[in-house]
C-alpha cells in the first residue's frame, strides 16, 4: 500500500504547489510510482505540469461526485481521469469545476447526509474512499491542497498518512503555521487518527539574508521539539519560478540548480518515513 501526503498551508505564495510538483518528480527519479492530485480549483498544479486546466474534461471534481453518487462506477472514472505526464508522474487535474464538488460536500454536511450510516461515508471522507482504490497502484500519492479552510482540505487530510507544511522563509509567512496545525489536530481527533505531520518545510530560502536565518532559527525553536523541521530548506532560485511556464519540474528544467538538490534532500527524508 502506498503513502498519501497532503501539502497544506492557508497562506498563498509559500511554494506549496511547487513543492508538490518537485517532490513528486524527485520521488519519481528515485524509481517510485507517484500520483499527484490537484486539490485546488485554481488548477495551478495542473498548469505547472503543462496542461490547460479549463480544457481538462475529467478532473478531481468528476471523481468526487462519482464517489458520492456512483461509487460502483468509480474505478472506471479513475482510469479516465489520470493523466500520464512527461515529468514521470501521474496527475489527477483540477479546474474551476472543483467548486461544484466542494458545494456538493457542503450540502452533504448541512443536511448531515450519510449514504450508509457510518463515518466512513461522511462528507469529510469522500476523498479517502476514492483513494483507497489507488493506494495499491502507487508508492506515493501527493495532494496539493487549496488555500481555503474548507471541506476539500479536510477531505485531503482525512485521506492522508502525512501532512507537509511548506512555509516561506519570511517572518509573517511563518505565522500561518498554527492554523494548519490546528486543522490537522481537528482532523486527527474526528476523522483520521493515523494522520501525522511529516514536517515543516522552509521554502524560498536564501542563506545570506539575516531574515531567512532568523526565521529558520525561530521555526526550529518554536516547533522543533514537537514537530519535525525538514533538514534542508528549499533554496530560492528564479529557475524554480520559471519551471511552471515550461510545464516541467526543476529536474527537467535545471537539474543542477541548488533548488533541485534541496528537493532531492526532501525526497530522501520522505522516503525515510516508510
Amino acid at each position: 500500500m502506498g503513502y498519501i501526503f497532503a501539502a497544506s498551508n492557508f497562506k498563498g505564495g509559500c511554494g506549496k504547489t511547487t513543492t508538490v510538483l518537485n517532490l513528486g518528480a524527485a520521488l519519481s527519479t528515485a524509481e517510485k510510482s507517484v500520483l499527484l492530485i490537484d486539490g485546488d480549483a485554481q488548477g495551478n498544479l495542473t498548469a505547472a505540469l503543462g496542461y490547460t486546466p479549463a480544457e481538462q474534461p475529467r478532473t478531481l471534481s468528476n471523481l468526487l461526485l462519482a464517489a458520492i453518487d456512483y461509487p460502483e462506477d468509480l474505478e472506471l472514472h479513475l482510469q479516465r481521469a489520470i493523466l500520464h505526464t512527461d515529468s514521470g508522474v501521474d496527475l489527477i487535474p483540477a479546474n474551476r469545476r472543483l467548486a461544484d464538488a466542494a458545494a456538493r460536500l457542503q450540502v452533504m454536511q448541512l443536511s448531515q447526509y450519510n449514504a450508509v450510516g457510518d463515518v466512513d461515508r461522511a462528507c469529510e471522507k469522500v476523498m479517502a474512499t476514492m483513494l483507497e482504490q489507488l493506494k495499491e497502484l502507487y508508492d506515493y500519492i501527493i495532494i496539493d491542497c487549496g488555500l481555503k479552510h474548507e471541506l476539500l482540505t479536510v477531505n485531503a487530510l482525512a485521506a492522508s498518512d502525512y501532512c507537509i507544511v511548506p512555509v516561506q522563509a519570511h517572518f509573517l509567512a511563518s505565522e500561518g503555521i498554527p492554523d494548519v496545525l490546528e486543522l490537522v489536530k481537528s482532523v486527527q481527533e474526528k476523522f483520521n487518527p493515523k494522520l501525522k505531520i511529516a514536517g515543516i518545510l522552509l521554502t524560498m530560502y536564501q542563506s545570506r539574508p539575516q531574515l531567512c536565518q532568523s526565521v529558520r532559527a525561530s521555526v526550529g525553536e518554536v516547533y522543533g521539539e514537537s514537530f519535525h523541521v525538514f533538514q534542508r530548506p528549499i533554496e530560492y532560485s528564479i529557475k524554480v519560478a520559471e519551471c511552471p511556464a515550461a510545464g516541467q519540474s526543476i529536474f527537467e528544467y535545471a537539474p543542477k540548480n541548488a533548488a533541485a538538490d534541496s528537493y532531492r534532500s526532501l525526497a530522501e527524508e520522505v522516503l525515510a518515513l516508510g
